[in-house]
């Protein structure tokens, strides 16, 4: 089970804990803390790479009308 939760640092308190306490009872936990506004802009600069990586990797390309969709769908799907 996953769950993101965005809370100002001064909300923070005992009271919070014990929500997550009830939310996964005695299993392991992972919480990380990051700034929201410097991971925005970062996972966007990211998505953006991302984009234009597999654009330069996989570039469009252009179906006649005589190719059957169906073979174009099973070239991609190999």
């Amino acid at each position: 089970m996953q769950h993101t939760i965005q809370i100002n640092a001064s909300k923070l308190d005992a009271k919070f804990l014990t929500s997550i306490k009830s939310l996964f009872g005695k299993k392991d936990v992972k919480i990380i803390v990051e700034d929201v506004e410097a991971s925005s802009a970062d996972s966007k600069r990211a998505a953006v790479k991302r984009f234009l990586d597999h654009r330069k990797n996989h570039p469009s390309e252009v179906i006649s009308d005589q190719r059957d969709f169906n073979d174009v769908i099973h070239d991609i799907n190999l």
